[in-house]
């Protein structure tokens, strides 16, 4: 009994087997008693009835043989005795069964002969109380009819648990086909691991309903985070094989630097100094491509929640920031009156929009120009006065350590490309195009 259908079919039996005995039992036992109830009044009303029968035959000496009493007695099994002490004065009916006890007053139940009798002794007025009239009827019929009677409740019961356990057996296969269809439903999920596969969820009862959108959430969530886990692999590859090619030769050439100061202690103070500053030039450029890598492979592993962000404070923010970084350019800004809020991660949007200050700032020539348009889609442009970007370059240099063809400015390769990232993941469009100023301008525009 390990099935759902066998353990209900076993559990209902019970409870109704538990039910139709007790019910049996009240049954049997009410019409036992009724069935002695009912003896013994006949038993009383036969004693009083022959009250003066007994009467006349102690006073007036009539024949000790009464026919129409007789044969009604006989009729019922019952015998009739009109006593003086231990000596028969009268007697009608079956014959009295041999060693009984000595009659009693009142009822009395007792044994003879193998069978099992009921008697109703009462004492007479006549000869001073020392008549005793009894009368004696066998038990075995009532008791035939109760074990009869037994019979058939036990029948009737296994008859009806039989019926029963057959109908419930028939009717859980009914109720558990939904979750049968359920059962099949994630198995066949947990065979193809397709986790954007749902189980039906709007048949069978109400609490298979919410069992299934119980397990449709969780696989909603084992969704989410399969995806974030194959994202934060595919991000810890990306930074593992993005490391392993761009340091190589930074960290070569510092190598090389230091090698050859430690080979050459003769070599004059400038040659020192220069290779010094070099190693310093490389080792900075380290620093920036990790910070680079780091952020791309968290914003490729990073399921975040977004916010309302107030982009006209976080362009005013940023630029201040990289107004203090290069003080040598001349910045303008036009940013509007009105609050600009955009729903997004605001970190990651902050990232955006120091990685286009700082593209525009050091490719330029000098001037940077940020604006911010609030009205309908919100749109952030940043222009410089540069060399700008070729039509043919425009598509590429998004990539991760992409450079337009003839750009000597140092920097990690990995700006644009954390651009790119953030705008895609907010759901925003990444233009580039001529700038007012003659170099190149960057919009971007949410919603």
């Amino acid at each position: 009994m390990r099935s759902l259908r066998g353990r209900l079919t076993l559990g209902i039996t019970l409870m109704l087997a538990v039910v139709l005995a007790g019910a049996g039992v009240v049954v049997s036992r009410y019409v036992d008693r009724s069935e002695r109830a009912a003896l013994d009044d006949r038993l009383k009303r036969t004693a009083e009835l022959s009250r003066e029968t007994a009467l006349a035959a102690v006073q007036r000496e009539l024949p000790t043989t009464d026919r129409r009493l007789d044969n009604v007695l006989s009729a019922t099994g019952t015998s009739l005795r009109l006593l003086l002490e231990q000596k028969q004065l009268f007697a009608a009916g079956q014959k009295p069964p041999a060693g009984r006890p000595p009659p009693r007053a009142g009822l009395h139940t007792f044994e003879a002969g193998g069978e099992r009798y009921r008697s109703y002794a009462i004492s007479l007025d006549a000869l001073g109380g020392l008549t005793r009239l009894e009368v004696t009827t066998r038990l075995g019929a009532v008791e035939r009819k109760l074990s009869e009677l037994n019979r058939r409740l036990l029948a009737f019961g296994a008859g009806a648990l039989l019926v029963a356990a057959l109908g419930v057996w028939f009717a859980t296969d009914l109720l558990l086909r939904p979750l049968r269809r359920l059962r099949a439903a994630t198995a066949g999920i947990a065979g193809t691991e397709d986790l954007d596969r749902r189980v039906p969820g709007d048949d069978g009862p109400a609490e298979l309903r919410s069992l299934a959108a119980s397990f449709n959430e969780m696989l909603a969530r084992l969704g989410r985070s399969a995806a974030d886990r194959e994202r934060a692999l595919a991000a810890t590859r990306r930074f593992t094989a993005d490391a392993g090619h761009e340091l190589r030769t930074p960290l070569t050439s510092v190598q090389a630097n230091l090698s050859a100061i430690s080979r050459h202690p003769e070599m004059s103070a400038q040659q020192r100094a220069e290779m010094v500053s070099d190693a310093l030039a490389e080792n900075r450029r380290l620093v920036e491509l990790l910070e680079g890598l780091q952020a791309l492979a968290r914003g490729d592993s990073a399921a975040v929640e977004h916010g309302d962000v107030e982009l006209a404070d976080l362009v005013g923010v940023a630029l201040a920031a990289a107004s203090s970084r290069h003080p040598e350019v001349t910045w303008s800004c036009e940013l509007p009156e009105q609050p600009v809020v955009v729903r997004g991660w605001e970190p990651g949007l902050r990232m955006l929009v120091d990685n286009l200050i700082e593209n525009a700032a050091r490719h330029g020539g000098g001037a940077v120009a940020v604006t911010l348009n609030g009205n309908g889609r919100p749109a952030l442009f940043v222009d410089d006065d540069g060399a700008g970007v070729a039509e043919g370059e425009r598509e590429r240099i998004f990539e991760p350590f992409v450079r337009a063809n003839g750009t000597s400015t140092p920097g990690s390769g990995l700006g644009l490309a954390l651009v790119t990232q953030q705008v895609r993941a907010h759901g925003a469009t990444l233009s580039v195009g001529e700038s007012p100023l003659g170099g190149a301008r960057f919009g971007v525009r949410f919603g």
